[in-house]
């Protein structure tokens, strides 16, 4: 769990957590006669979250159907994840003064229950008509790679857009949903935006991993090569190369030789990649504490940060911040893509990201909860096998490429 957040599971380990808070608070508190009023497991429940939040914007809980927009945007400041990094559009429609049609999309179940369950407890009566995503037209090709020089994304598909993100040639795609001659992808670093679909070549499964496998060569400066320019920064699939020239890969198929002093391959982190999971491995059985980052007691973020630090990578302190951090790797929906050292990010049940860890490799992770730091699996044949925080991953990150 990250720092600054109680995840809001119910069951054993929620009596275990409580356990161990009360242990904590009577070492360091009740020895010296203090009260310590401890929370109870229902406080941290999502409906009891959920109603907090309703009564910030209405005391009386008495919905009010002409501000359901206001409603809708303030849950989304609230409880939804930062909508340039998590897709969340909705429309709602009013009906009979308290029936509610919800229009749109948002990108996590969980988002969408606590929203649906959030304008319950403000009095509305609420049919969620909001689309899964990625959407089911896009078929087995929900997978992109850049094909343009580079390509604006825009916060919307028509009318007017305002750019949010430039995209690459080369660049790996997410694809979530078409609409009006533009695909709503999250970028390489996880970004979101509209990008026109002709920029895009549309690949399944199979071909974004043949795309993205093997060396890469990252472009120095803008090379013109025929009509085509690939602006610095470009990624590129390596193909071949001397000290004169490389030859690299366009996503179409075509290969193109570029100058060797132009180009540079993407450094070797398996070196680094191996101390930051050392050091993690160093508190694995450390109890949890809130807000901890030593041997004394950690939390999920603070064991990704101090781990990451070991490679000199200064990561943010909670989970939600570091998510902004590096490519993303793995949603949901793929995780083919997961490589060790990889960051993952989990959902709490109301939909928000709260836990973060660390991949190691052949579907075990590692990360610190409740009692202690531990390593746990995505394998549901997996002895230390976690269906429930298996359910509730939502993305991976790649802090050092």
């Amino acid at each position: 769990m990250g720092r600054g957040y109680v995840d809001t599971r119910k069951g054993t380990w929620m009596i275990r957590y409580l356990l161990v808070l009360l242990l904590m608070f009577a070492t360091r508190y009740v020895a010296l006669g203090d009260d310590i009023d401890l929370p109870t497991a229902e406080e941290f429940s999502v409906p009891k979250v959920v109603e907090r939040l309703a009564r910030r914007i209405e005391p009386e809980l008495a919905g009010k159907p002409e501000r359901l927009p206001h409603y809708v945007d303030f849950f989304r400041s609230e409880l939804g994840n930062d909508s340039r990094l998590c897709a969340f559009h909705v429309t709602p429609k009013v009906f009979d003064g308290d029936r509610v049609e919800l229009h749109g999309y948002t990108e996590f179940p969980e988002t969408r229950a606590a929203l649906v369950k959030f304008l319950k407890v403000l009095g509305f009566q609420v049919d969620d008509y909001m689309e899964p995503l990625p959407a089911a037209g896009l078929g087995a090709e929900i997978f992109g790679l850049v094909k343009a020089p580079h390509s604006i994304c825009f916060d919307q598909p028509n009318g007017r857009q305002r750019p949010e993100n430039d995209c690459l040639i080369g660049e790996p795609l997410y694809l979530l949903r078409e609409e009006k001659g533009h695909l709503l992808v999250h970028s390489g670093e996880g970004y979101l935006g509209y990008i026109r679909s002709k920029d895009v070549l549309r690949v399944d499964a199979a071909g974004f991993a043949e795309y993205l496998a093997g060396k890469r060569v990252r472009i120095k400066s803008d090379q013109k090569v025929g009509d085509l320019t690939i602006p610095a920064g470009a990624s590129l699939k390596w193909s071949t190369g001397d000290d004169q020239m490389v030859t690299v890969e366009l996503p179409t198929g075509k290969h193109v030789k570029l100058p060797a002093a132009s180009c540079e391959m993407h450094r070797d982190t398996a070196a680094d990649i191996e101390k930051i999971i050392a050091k993690g491995k160093l508190v694995l059985g450390t109890h949890y504490l809130w807000g901890g980052k030593t041997s004394d007691g950690i939390d999920c973020s603070g064991l990704v940060q101090s781990s990451y630090l070991a490679a000199g990578v200064h990561l943010p302190r909670d989970a939600y911040q570091q998510f902004y951090v590096g490519q993303l790797s793995a949603t949901r929906w793929h995780t083919a893509g997961l490589r060790r050292g990889d960051t993952l990010y989990f959902l709490g049940d109301d939909g928000k990201i709260r836990h973060t860890g660390i991949y190691l490799g052949d579907n075990h992770y590692m990360h610190a909860i409740i009692p202690v730091a531990r390593i746990n699996s995505f394998n549901p044949k997996d002895k230390d096998y976690d269906a429930k925080r298996h359910a509730s991953f939502a993305f991976a990150k790649r802090p050092v490429d």
